[in-house]
């Protein structure tokens, strides 16, 4: 069986198959070869990601906007949409994730170690906005977008929740 979904992340979109075989899921990103993938819990909300021969440790969430994936430090944060969901979307004109305010938000409880940014400050793509530590790792947080900085919801020494909105950029 296979399935398709349209992935936004940031102002890019990818058009991912996953197909279950004997040996396994595998998947293949806009039209491209397929390769074997699996997704495996390592302890809590850590997860070992194998694309083809590359594995990955990620943190993942579900969002009020999507998903948000840490890797290596650096927060992705995207919309994923089934088939119908992505014609319907591109009917209505779009994600929201394309357009206006988006939000930094904490993939996981942690504490603020450094803020890298302030009110007024024009930011580039996957510069990086928060360090936040969380089980004993710092982890640098960034947005797929550039703008400017409309809000700053934290500080450093300050704990956040999952899901706290830290940085708002328009």
């Amino acid at each position: 069986m296979k399935t398709a979904y349209e992935v936004r992340i940031g102002e890019r979109t990818f058009k991912v198959s996953l197909r279950s075989a004997e040996d396994g899921v595998r998947a293949s990103v806009d039209g491209g070869d397929e390769v074997p993938v699996s997704l495996a819990t390592v302890r809590g909300p850590l997860r070992s990601l194998v694309i083809g021969e590359r594995r990955v440790e990620l943190l993942g969430a579900r969002t009020s906007d999507g998903v948000a994936l840490n890797i290596d430090g650096v927060l992705y944060e995207g919309e994923v949409l089934d088939e119908l969901r992505a014609r319907l979307a591109s009917l209505a004109g779009g994600g929201a994730a394309a357009h206006g305010r988006r939000e930094l938000k904490a993939p996981m409880p942690g504490l603020v170690v450094r803020v890298g940014c302030a009110v007024g400050d024009h930011v580039e793509a996957g510069q990086s906005l928060v360090v936040l530590q969380a089980m004993k790792m710092e982890n640098e947080l960034s947005l797929a977008q550039s703008g400017t900085v409309a809000v700053m919801n934290v500080t450093a020494g300050q704990t956040v929740e999952q899901g706290q909105a830290l940085v708002v950029i328009e």
